[in-house]
């Protein structure tokens, strides 16, 4: 059955363009695919816009809108989405990842008549087999040395973080190389932390500042994002939220020329950091959402050993606490349902027949129980755990 998609967008969108491109690529190299473009000027967008949706009942705001329309043209449109949609449609459907070079994506110009140039150049290297030889070589080859960089590197964690990471061997991968990059551009710390951790260059580790992010990011694996706005008690929390939204848009514009979709990112638990995570996802155009991580244990592992005393349960045999909703924001540490595990006895029939016997009277099986049966009628656990804080602070 042959699909066609329509691609409507503004004459001066970057992601319009992308996305002309990333059809002509599908329809070149599937027989059942073809597609078609709709141009409007700057001033015209909006109102056409505006009819479209009104026509099929959409609600869509930016540039580019993406439709599907099945056997023929003008019939029945399926609603695809922005320039993110898209791509994780031709991802999910057609494990499309990309073929589009960085430098090129830099040099992505507003008409679509100039892209079309760029088109054929991008098929004369193909044909060459340029671009399939380096992505096969990419896929067939395992990787035993991983680049990590890091963004907003300004905070004092950085040289512990930095150090782990280092020290971190999982059987015969590790990391071999670590950038840091600040947008405050703070560069005596970085050429500082530099200095400092010049020591691993014997064991063929090193860490280097990257006064631009965008030749950390073509080679890295794994983005480790530290950048975020931190909360003003005069500020209200739509303006804390806003300022974090910024950091996070101007971050993925960054990220969306330079990186590899194959790249991790990972927030650890500073600032809003699942909203961070949900901002950076909607602004990117190239990496999939499964490939962002947000680490929240640490805000379950403070009141878990409270809660081992509480229940009486060895810690060893509790797992962390899940954390529900946009942690810095509202989120919940559900200790109740919190997972431990338990062996129950199962006696043999013969434990209930003979009591002195010298043979085994049953077995200990493992079971996985929530807590909540433990703690039911407990109400002592956030005070004791707001006492140990304030124990703590006092150390300092």
């Amino acid at each position: 059955m042959s699909i066609r998609f329509i691609i409507a967008g503004e004459s001066q969108c970057q992601l319009f363009a992308q996305a002309c491109l990333v059809a002509d690529y599908l329809a070149q190299n599937l027989p059942n695919i073809r597609y078609d473009t709709i141009q409007k000027p700057v001033l015209e967008w909006k109102p056409w816009l505006c009819k479209i949706n009104m026509k099929n009942n959409w609600h869509h705001c930016s540039s580019p809108l993406i439709w599907k329309e099945l056997l023929m043209k003008g019939s029945k449109p399926y609603y695809i989405g922005s320039a993110t949609q898209f791509w994780d449609y031709c991802y999910s459907y057609y494990k499309l990842e990309t073929f589009i070079t960085c430098d090129k994506l830099r040099e992505l110009i507003p008409n679509i008549e100039q892209f079309k140039q760029e088109i054929e150049i991008e098929t004369k290297a193909l044909k060459c087999g340029e671009v399939h030889e380096e992505i096969e070589s990419n896929i067939t080859v395992p990787k035993n040395n991983f680049v990590v960089c890091i963004s907003g590197a300004e905070m004092n964690i950085v040289k512990h973080l930095i150090l782990n990471l280092l020290e971190m061997i999982v059987e015969e991968k590790n990391i071999s190389e670590i950038y840091i990059y600040d947008i405050k551009n703070s560069k005596s710390y970085m050429k500082y932390i530099e200095r400092e951790l010049s020591c691993f260059k014997n064991n063929h580790k090193t860490v280097k500042y990257a006064e631009k992010i965008g030749f950390a990011l073509t080679h890295a694996d794994l983005l480790i994002v530290l950048d975020h706005a931190p909360y003003d008690d005069e500020d209200s929390i739509g303006f804390w939220l806003h300022a974090n939204r910024r950091i996070m848009e101007n971050l993925a514009h960054m990220i969306n020329p330079c990186a590899p979709s194959s790249m991790k990112i990972l927030f650890p638990n500073i600032g809003p950091s699942c909203y961070n995570a949900t901002v950076l996802a909607n602004a990117m155009i190239r990496i999939p959402k499964w490939n962002i991580v947000v680490a929240t244990s640490d805000l379950g592992m403070e009141m878990a050993p409270v809660a081992a005393e509480i229940a009486e349960v060895p810690h060893r045999n509790m797992f962390c606490p899940p954390v529900w909703g946009f942690v810095g924001i509202n989120h919940l540490i559900d200790i109740r349902t919190t997972i431990h595990r338990y062996n129950s006895f199962d006696p043999y029939s013969r434990f209930l027949k003979v009591q002195d016997s010298t043979l085994k009277i049953g077995s200990l099986k493992p079971q996985l129980r929530t807590m909540e049966y433990l703690m039911a009628f407990d109400e002592s656990l956030w005070i004791k755990v707001a006492e140990r804080k304030v124990g703590y602070f006092c150390l300092f």
